[in-house]
């Protein structure tokens, strides 16, 4: 029997992953946008959260899941991970993931609402570096790889995919697996690559899949502030950095989790100093090992003109992870035959309406091993010969880039309102009305997708009237318990629907 044809987009962690598991079972070609280490995978800091401890067990990592979540998580989906998570591990071990340990154990770290340490780590403060160097070092050399392929749109006939064109080919096959990572890009503070522009995710919609919980858009707390912004990792507060203003006073000195409390609170308890004049800070100079603990990061503030020793280091909230994204069901399909999603690109149900810190990492692996078995089970699909159209992409005239993202960031960012949100709302629509153009450039492209995924972003935060996790109203300050079993969905088909689902937390003994 032939062999099932399946192209991956997006060439992170979950995209290798997928290729690593399909390689020999399946034709695979690997498309990315850029280069090999050019994606989000490659720049997160902070490890991988797996209960592999002593006195931890993946029962207590998932309820820490729904905590973080706010209760808005599929918690059988969040427990399944968490089970998962460990088996990962070993198996990553095998494969030569440079995981830190001592006396045999592996070091575990800690980050914010993890009642545990369970963080894992590889090149100290580079974990992502090391899992996608490793995936690369050995991935069979059956996947056919391309670089620089900028996805124009997928080819669908009869409701069912038959391959990907590119500005420059078309490429056929029996599946598509979407891994093309989040869209921090949207707004002007972020710690995510510079081509993270949620491209796969209006690719997915136009196809007819459904996009979900867009208005779930988490902030990380500590970004550099200054004119090379970076992320600074959480578990640097996980060994015990502060967050103070100019005088010195712990900002999160009230919260019963201090600096680990979730991200969203965290977040949003910076973000009101800095609405209110002060400034904001990371205080670790009573770290004495920081130099070789977080030696990239050290590295990344010398070059800014910090001592970390010495100095108080300026930093603001920044975007960082999309708890929504394409629809998918536990082995990652979607609602279009033969389109599968994973990574920050797929909304799972696993993070909720705000992700619980370091379990980006493991979702990716988990569900890039799960897509891959899935593939491998469904049924075959048929592409059909469809003859590839010239390459040609219409989008409207629009402003740069930088404009979107401080709109976004001023009008739609940590804390909204219907009045900022209907403003920005209007200030899209704008655009539509504008005739369009002929593009040839990737980068008007982008921003083109980057203006399409923003108003729907804008529309799912002016229907959701509650605050919950990463989605902050200070019209509706409130969690509404009617709106926490409610997910705001899009669809080309359908337009905006709300869908009802069950989201209960099962407690287990551990």
């Amino acid at each position: 029997m032939k062999k099932k044809s399946v192209i991956i987009v997006g060439a992170g962690i979950a995209g290798l992953m997928a290729a690593h598991k399909l390689a020999d079972k399946a034709e695979v070609s690997l498309l990315m946008k850029a280069g090999r280490l050019d994606s989000n995978s490659c720049m997160a800091q902070g490890g991988i959260a797996a209960a592999v401890g002593e006195t931890d067990h993946p029962t207590l990592h998932a309820r820490d899941t729904f905590v973080a979540g706010s209760g808005f998580n599929a918690f059988k989906r969040a427990s399944e991970l968490a089970r998962q998570a460990p088996a990962m591990i070993k198996e990553l071990d095998a494969l030569g993931v440079p995981f830190e340990k001592a006396a045999g154990q592996y070091v575990l770290g800690h980050e914010g609402a993890h009642s545990k340490r369970r963080i894992l780590h590889a090149y100290q403060d580079q974990t992502g570096l090391a899992v996608v160097e490793t995936l690369w070092r050995t991935l069979s050399e059956n996947v056919h790889v391309y670089e620089n392929q900028y996805v124009l749109e997928l080819i669908v006939k009869n409701q069912t995919i038959q391959g990907v064109r590119t500005v420059n080919h078309a490429f056929y096959g029996d599946c598509v697996v979407i891994a093309t990572g989040g869209s921090g890009q949207l707004y002007e503070n972020s710690s995510n690559e510079q081509r993270a522009t949620g491209d796969g995710l209006m690719l997915a919609y136009r196809a007819g899949a459904v996009l979900k919980d867009l208005e779930f858009m988490q902030f990380h707390p500590t970004i550099l502030k200054g004119k090379e912004p970076s992320l600074i990792s959480e578990a640097v507060r996980g060994e015990g950095a502060y967050l103070v203003n100019r005088a010195g006073h712990r900002l999160m000195g009230k919260w019963a989790k201090g600096e680990l409390e979730g991200r969203d609170v965290v977040a949003a308890t910076l973000h009101k100093a800095l609405q209110s004049g002060e400034n904001v800070y990371l205080d670790a100079r009573h770290l004495h090992d920081f130099p070789s603990r977080f030696p990239a990061i050290y590295r990344r503030l010398q070059r800014n003109g910090y001592d970390v020793c010495k100095d108080l280091i300026p930093i603001e909230p920044g975007a960082h992870f999309l708890c929504g994204g394409i629809e998918t069901d536990r082995f990652g399909r979607t609602s279009v035959n033969g389109l599968y999603a994973i990574g920050e690109a797929a909304c799972t149900g696993v993070h909720g309406a705000n992700r619980l810190a370091s379990n980006s990492l493991v979702e990716a692996l988990v569900y890039g091993q799960a897509v891959a078995a899935a593939l491998l089970a469904d049924p075959q699909t048929k592409a059909g010969a469809v003859k590839p159209q010239p390459n040609k992409a219409l989008i409207h005239g629009l402003p740069e880039r930088s404009e979107l993202q401080k709109m976004m960031s001023a009008y739609a960012g940590i804390e909204r309102d219907a009045y900022r949100l209907q403003t920005v709302a209007n200030w899209l629509s704008s655009f539509q009305q504008m005739p369009k153009k002929m593009v040839v450039h990737v980068d008007d492209l982008e921003t083109g997708t980057m203006y399409e995924l923003a108003t729907l972003v804008v529309k799912a935060a002016l229907l959701r009237t509650e605050t919950r996790g990463t989605h902050r109203r200070s019209d509706y300050p409130s969690a509404d318990e009617q709106w926490r079993k409610r997910s705001i969905c899009f669809s080309v088909q359908n337009k905006a629907f709300v869908k009802t689902e069950e989201r209960e937390y099962e407690p287990a003994q551990a």
